[in-house]
């Protein structure tokens, strides 16, 4: 894990900023299939904020926000395994959680 300190202007920690690695789950649809992959690697306090970094250095990212507009019911939105998504395939900072489903 690389780490690396934000500050304010008067030396004050501002919180860790590390890398994160960002993996896409596997998939199974339409008679294709696929395992899971880790799609790259970006900085920031929390994962969000990785594939924030991550898109803005890869601009042919293909990765979609995962907004309540994409689900049914607020129960749905609320329980939603990922913020992200690529191609409707879950973005996870582990290997272990994107493989759970299809590998």
């Amino acid at each position: 894990m690389n780490e690396k300190q934000n500050s304010n202007n008067d030396n004050t920690l501002l919180g860790a900023v590390r890398e994160f690695e960002i993996w896409m789950e596997g998939y199974a649809a339409t008679g294709e299939h696929g395992t899971a992959q880790m799609i790259g690697k970006g900085f920031g306090s929390t994962f969000d904020e990785a594939v924030k970094d991550y898109m803005s250095k890869n601009p042919k990212h293909g990765i979609e926000e995962n907004g309540r507009n994409r689900y049914i019911s607020e129960d749905a939105y609320k329980n939603r395994r990922s913020n992200w998504s690529i191609w409707a395939c879950s973005l996870f900072d582990n290997e272990v959680d994107a493989r759970k489903s299809f590998g």
